[in-house]
């Protein structure tokens, strides 16, 4: 099998917790109310990994900080933490 046959896979999307999603929204809070507001409105995904214990979907904040989400601009933030994964927005 050739390298020109194999087609370039998107990376992988992290879980992450609800420090990591407060720290890329900006947000200052300290518990996870926010995240958890943020899912349950549907504009992040949550996985339940167990009755106490949740993950959000890193790929999911970054397109809502981005505004694809909500239909908003990207923010100078949004374009940062992309080019730091290495991607565009």
């Amino acid at each position: 099998m050739k390298s020109s046959d194999l087609q370039e896979t998107p990376p992988a999307d992290r879980l992450v917790g609800f420090r990591r999603v407060n720290e890329l929204t900006g947000s200052n809070c300290k518990t996870s109310h926010m995240a958890r507001a943020l899912a349950r409105r549907g504009l992040i995904r949550q996985v339940r990994l167990s009755d106490r214990c949740l993950r959000f979907s890193e790929n999911s904040v970054l397109q809502l900080i981005a505004g694809r989400n909500a239909g908003l601009p990207a923010t100078p933030q949004a374009l940062a933490v992309q080019a730091e994964k290495g991607g565009a927005v």
